[in-house]
């Protein structure tokens, strides 16, 4: 019922044959609001956690971090705590969680990551953004001071970068045969090329590192310190987190709790460390061949 008063605004009117706080109505709302196409959700679904809230403050306080350092001292084990803490209520509450088979060729949970690698791309593209500006504007304006791009100094080993490249393009690869292997029902055998494409993601993080601390200049040096650190670092932490990705999906797959069943999930997983290495060679090309 809708009453229309003067000079304000329409009010609806709902009107129900029990009050709302009746027991019946109350159960009947709460199975409605927990109903989804796939039917009620079951234990272990939904649960509480305090991980979310406390990655969200971990997060704020690495941000913080950039410009008060103390505060990173405490954002880091912060979130390496809520990570992992996240990750284990996961993995215990898998077991008890219905398997929900995909009758279409991409599920839900592909076209959700079709969408997470959207966004991340837009993410990447403000980081190239400012590496396209931060070159521009030292070779433009500060050209007259001496200004230079790649900076004075600056120079990249490209056997070492190209040979961490190949590490993670074979890593791709290995994901993308695991992914494979499982959807033809050969858990062992994905199981063993995503522990491949694991050491071959490590190795890549391990060198890279190896750079940072031979690079011979710092994030604050110069703009193509902040750049360089600032692009290659984001990267880092998309490769760092697909990893994290690999060995949880190990662990429950050596558990038995990912079968074919869930292949749309373990798709969705290679979807995004392709992503991950389209990002690293695109990188590769601009940053340290300079061919854009």
């Amino acid at each position: 019922m809708l009453f229309a008063l003067p000079n304000t605004f329409g009010v609806l009117v709902m009107l129900l044959r029990a009050p709302v706080w009746a027991g019946g109505v109350l159960a009947m709302s709460g199975t409605r609001i927990r109903t989804t196409k796939h039917g009620d959700i079951k234990s272990g679904e939904v649960h509480s956690s305090v991980a979310p809230i406390m990655l969200s403050l971990a997060v704020t306080l690495c941000l913080g971090g950039l410009l008060i350092w103390p505060l990173a001292a405490l954002g880091v084990p912060l979130l390496v705590l809520s990570i992992s803490k996240w990750v284990r209520e996961e993995v215990a509450l898998w077991p008890h969680r219905p398997s929900r088979p995909s009758t279409e060729e991409w599920g839900d949970i592909s076209w959700a990551m079709v969408w997470i690698i959207i966004t991340e791309c837009l993410v990447f593209a403000s980081f190239f953004a400012y590496w396209f500006w931060a070159r521009w504007h030292t070779v433009t304006w500060d050209g007259a001071v001496g200004g230079s791009w790649p900076a004075a100094g600056v120079e990249h080993d490209i056997t070492l970068v190209g040979f961490n490249t190949i590490l993670l393009l074979v890593s791709g690869v290995f994901a993308h045969y695991s992914a494979n292997k499982h959807a033809a029902g050969d858990d062992a055998g994905a199981t063993k090329m995503l522990l491949g494409a694991i050491v071959l993601g490590a190795a890549f993080l391990i060198i890279q590192l190896y750079e940072y601390a031979n690079a011979g200049f710092r994030w604050g040096d110069h703009p193509y310190g902040t750049a360089f650190f600032s692009l290659t670092g984001l990267h880092g932490l998309h490769v760092l987190v697909g990893l994290l990705i690999f060995i949880v999906v190990v662990t429950l797959m050596r558990a038995g709790h990912i079968t074919t069943v869930r292949h749309d999930g373990f798709r969705a997983i290679t979807m995004y460390w392709h992503f991950v290495d389209a990002m690293w060679v695109l990188l590769f090309l601009i940053v340290y061949l300079e061919m854009i």
